[in-house]
Parts: C-alpha cells; structure tokens; sequence
C-alpha cells in the first residue's frame, strides 16, 4: 500500500502530528510521502493508494490555501470507486466546522473518508498571543502524539479492508447548522473583504524597524512577499493567516488588532497571574 500525506503547518503543531503519523505509518505499508502544502502540487494523490490531509483550523474552518488545494485535485475515482482518505486537525480554540468542510471537500474529488483526528495545538494567532497561559499551551504533547500513531495503525487497517474487500464503517464527522453558520461569516469572499474593511487588521511596514531578514518571505505559505527593498505583500493572494506579523523579530510589519479583540470579546477575559514562555519556537 502506497501511502501520500500533504499538510499545511505554519507554528509546527500540525506538523508535529503529520511527522508522527507518518513514522508509524511507513512502518506497516510498503511507501508513506510527507509532503507540505507548500511543495505538493495536487496532482501527487493519483499516485498512491491511501491519502491524508493535515491541516489547522482557521477562523472556524480550514485555511484558503487548503481550499484551493482540494478544488485543484484531480478526481480521484475514475473507476468509480472513491480512494480511501483520512484526515488531521490541530486547534486552539473551537474547530468549527472544519470537519464537515473537510469530508465535504474530500467527498467532491472523489475521496471516501476512513477517519479523522484531532487534537488541541498552542494558539499563538497574533490577536490572543498575549494570553497567559497561551490557549492550548503545551500541545501536542506527548499524549497527543501517542494517540496520532495509534490513529495511523487504524488507519492502515481500515484501509486495507477496504482496498481488499471493500469494506467501510463510516465515521461520523462533527458538525451542525452552528458551526456552518459561524464558518460562514469567514468564506474567502468574506475574508478578503474584512481585510479590506480593517475588521481583519492592515499590514503596515515599518522601514525603519526592518532589518530585511527575509524571514517574512520564506515563511510566506502563499509566496506572496517581496523585498523592495521592504516588504511589499500581494494582499489579493493573502490567506490572512498573518504569520509575516507573527515572525517578524523586528516588529517591522505592524497591525492594530485593537477592532478585532473587542469584537471577539478579548478585553473582556480574566487576566491569569500565570506566564507564558517568553519565546515560542515556530517550524
């Protein structure tokens, strides 16, 4: 059994997961490829016979750039018979409707989902990167990883019943008219136009704090900044994922997240006396 597993991972969290399931996974079938989001052109899922997805939630509901990935696969049951796919989601806060969406996404490229996972991931998102202690802080933990392998090894029996013999438990997949409803309100659509309105904050380039490291455009997962000689973003590409303000040691990419914490109630949460690290380590 031929195995291909794509995730996206911006703070290492999803990764995390991805690299243990992997490990266990290529023990018990014959290949198992890791690929991130960045470098996996769609296509690679035709060549194997079990697929997998990593990914985090964002804003109730998988990140832009894993929307795209999924309209752009090539469908995958052209003999009528859906290939065998699973799934892994890491999340600080509520994951929303990402489940849902994601067996929606699967079931219309002609992939049949054999089962999910799900763990919490240390939310560092710049609006609630002053919380103390950092929700989810610490995960995934070792726990967290023990039971990702454990996933893996179901995972491969359930899909050698089914490549064998066909056979299918269903899982059920979360979600409810809830969630959808509050994933809505971020559709890309909605996005790129709370960006516009500065609901979701601008990007403003300090020159004078810039160092031009160039860390912005290497962690960019849309590939979308330039050095000119500062930072110049293409905002219509931008997945508003905001990691460019979140890894810029020099505070040179500025955001006024001001709006954003009152609508989300942020002001309003007890302040705890205990810390959190000074440094979190991103991968």
């Amino acid at each position: 059994m031929r195995v291909c597993i794509v995730y996206f991972s911006q703070t290492g969290n999803t990764q995390k997961i991805a690299q243990a399931i992997q490990k266990q996974m290529a023990k018990a079938a014959e290949d198992c490829t890791l690929l991130r989001l960045e470098e996996a052109d769609p296509a690679v899922f035709s060549n194997y016979d079990l697929v997998g997805f990593g990914l985090p939630a964002f804003y109730f509901r998988e990140p832009i750039n894993v929307t795209h990935f999924f309209n752009d696969l090539p469908d995958q049951d052209p003999a009528g018979r859906p290939k065998p796919f699973f799934f892994f989601v890491t999340h600080g806060g509520t994951p929303g409707d990402v489940y849902s969406r994601i067996d929606r996404l699967a079931a219309s490229r002609g992939l049949e989902t054999l089962g999910f996972f799900q763990c919490l991931g240390v939310d560092t998102y710049p609006p609630f990167a002053d919380r103390k202690p950092l929700t989810a802080y610490g995960h995934p933990d070792q726990i967290d990883l023990l039971q990702a392998q454990t996933f893996a090894i179901d995972i491969i029996h359930r899909a050698g019943a089914y490549l064998d013999r066909g056979e299918l438990k269903k899982p059920q997949i979360p979600g409810n008219w809830i969630a959808r409803t509050v994933a809505g309100f971020f559709s890309e659509q909605k996005i790129r136009m709370r960006m516009r309105q500065h609901l979701l904050p601008a990007k403003n380039i300090l020159p004078e704090k810039c160092t031009q490291c160039g860390l912005c455009v290497e962690n960019c997962p849309q590939g979308i900044i330039s050095l000119n000689p500062y930072p110049v973003i293409d905002e219509s590409s931008c997945i508003a994922c905001y990691h460019c303000h979140r890894i810029c040691p020099a505070g040179a990419i500025d955001c006024d997240w001001r709006v954003f914490k009152l609508m989300a109630g942020e002001y309003l949460r007890p302040r705890s006396k205990e810390t959190s690290p000074d440094q979190i380590h991103y991968i």
